[in-house]
């Protein structure tokens, strides 16, 4: 029951250590990793050895079963804490993420002037990309006061758009 109860500790063990360091643990086990997707990672391994151990020790403690049907419960315990770790793993690297933001999605997008555009220089605008409102260099062929509607009709480069005034 003693080497039961030191699985099902390594096994939390491991479990945490791959909560919590999980950056620092990447690709441990990768080499056993059989489709790529976590069948074998170390959240579903950790997670394996804990219900494995502690589900094993507990059925051990708690009736008058012999040891190899306390290994037996164990093993099917340490299988189903497996398969319900797989799921979220499985869950988490499967989840859809927004496009990365890019800087040529300005263009077509109104701002407004905060910093005077004057004739061949460089003013400011603000505009509105992804939900954050960001401050760009400027620049016009024409002038174009603070406060005034722009549109974006080229980027330039990441921090800095060509503008023309915003007709309504």
């Amino acid at each position: 029951m003693t080497a039961l109860l030191i699985i099902g500790a390594v096994g939390v063990g491991l479990l945490l250590m791959a909560l919590i360091l999980g950056d620092f643990l990447d690709g441990v086990f990768d080499g056993l990793d059989i489709d790529g997707g976590g069948l074998l990672s170390t959240e579903v391994i950790g997670a394996f050895l804990g219900a494995f151990g502690f589900g094993g020790a507990l059925l051990r403690s708690t009736t008058t079963v012999s040891l190899p049907i306390a290994v037996a419960g164990g093993l099917i315990a340490g299988l189903i804490g497996a398969v319900i770790a797989f799921l979220i793993v499985r869950t988490f690297l499967r989840m859809p993420t927004d496009a990365t933001p890019r800087s040529t999605d300005l263009t077509g997008k109104l701002g407004r002037v905060v910093t005077r555009i004057p004739d061949g220089g460089l003013g400011e605008i603000t505009v509105s990309h992804h939900g954050q409102r960001v401050k760009l260099s400027a620049r016009s062929e024409q002038p174009i006061s603070s406060g005034a509607d722009v549109v974006i009709v080229d980027v330039l480069s990441p921090t800095s758009v060509l503008v023309t005034r915003a007709e309504f």
